[in-house]
């Protein structure tokens, strides 16, 4: 990543250098000998051809500069989408763990004849898991699998997960990659804000999918600290973050989102008071 910082910024100062050394030639050509110190012969053709150059020399740069940003930005949503798959995976390891067990508890209280029992503890493993699975019910597997696995993170920190799901997404196009950075980055922010919440409140988050008029609408909550009014906006600032830790990538989440959301011509909003944070996202059918 690092080289490729290096490289950004050398394309961007051979680019700078150009434009100078063609706005130098363009004034040696008209003003005459205002530049006696370069040596060129002041003809049409030899002028034309040496800026026509150097100017299609730096439009090849800027190409190359805006094609290694494109595909910067799309190895970041790469590499969210790889963690995600990693959490998911790790957590259906976690769950074929707890399953067996669960299968062992049942056969040991079956063959002791104690059929109430068995069927008592698997309800209460049913109630466990039926919230996870309604998620799945979304029409988009990537936004489904997301849910899913955010879902599970949230309740093994002891923080509750509600959900209205109200449009089944049919229609809804957004690349997997943009899916998996959105929601990820909203869940993500929600889960650490509800940690954040004071000692003895309630630790929850909760998410509404629904259409209004001629918008999908997403909405994640928490109930974590207020932010406030004069740093509403500043939330969505590249690098800005209430965090004390100061590590590196605190401060980009929703820096990500709003750039996303914006950039595939949708909306997002954020309210704040006593009774929760709510961002509200809308993209237009």
């Amino acid at each position: 990543m690092m080289k490729q910082n290096n490289l950004l910024w050398l394309i961007i100062l051979l680019v700078l250098f150009q434009s100078v050394i063609i706005s130098i030639l363009n004034i040696n050509f008209y003003v005459g000998r205002a530049f006696p110190i370069l040596p060129l012969e002041r003809t049409t053709f030899g002028h034309l051809s040496l800026s026509s150059l150097l100017m299609l020399s730096s439009v090849g740069l800027i190409y190359v500069l805006f094609t290694a940003a494109r595909r910067e930005k799309k190895i970041m949503q790469q590499e969210l989408y790889i963690e995600n798959l990693k959490e998911s995976l790790n957590n259906l390891r976690a769950q074929r763990h707890d399953f067996i067990s669960h299968l062992q508890a049942v056969y040991g209280l079956l063959q002791l004849k104690r059929d109430e029992d068995a069927l008592e503890y698997i309800t209460s493993i049913c109630s466990m898991v039926r919230q996870p699975t309604r998620i799945i019910e979304v029409n988009q597997p990537v936004l489904a699998a997301l849910l899913q696995t955010k879902a599970a993170v949230a309740e093994s920190l002891g923080i509750g997960f509600q959900f209205e799901i109200n449009s089944d997404l049919k229609d809804f196009f957004l690349p997997q990659a943009v899916i998996t950075s959105i929601f990820g980055n909203l869940l993500d922010n929600a889960v650490e804000a509800a940690l954040a919440a004071r000692p003895g409140a309630e630790k929850r988050i909760w998410l509404r999918i629904f259409t209004a008029g001629n918008y999908y609408c997403f909405e994640v909550g928490n109930t974590g600290p207020v932010i406030p009014l004069e740093m509403q906006q500043k939330i969505f600032e590249r690098g800005f973050t209430t965090k004390r830790e100061g590590k590196e990538n605190h401060g980009q989440g929703l820096y990500i989102v709003r750039k996303l959301v914006t950039e595939y011509n949708g909306r997002i909003d954020v309210l704040s008071s006593d009774q929760g944070t709510v961002f509200t996202i809308k993209f237009p059918f």
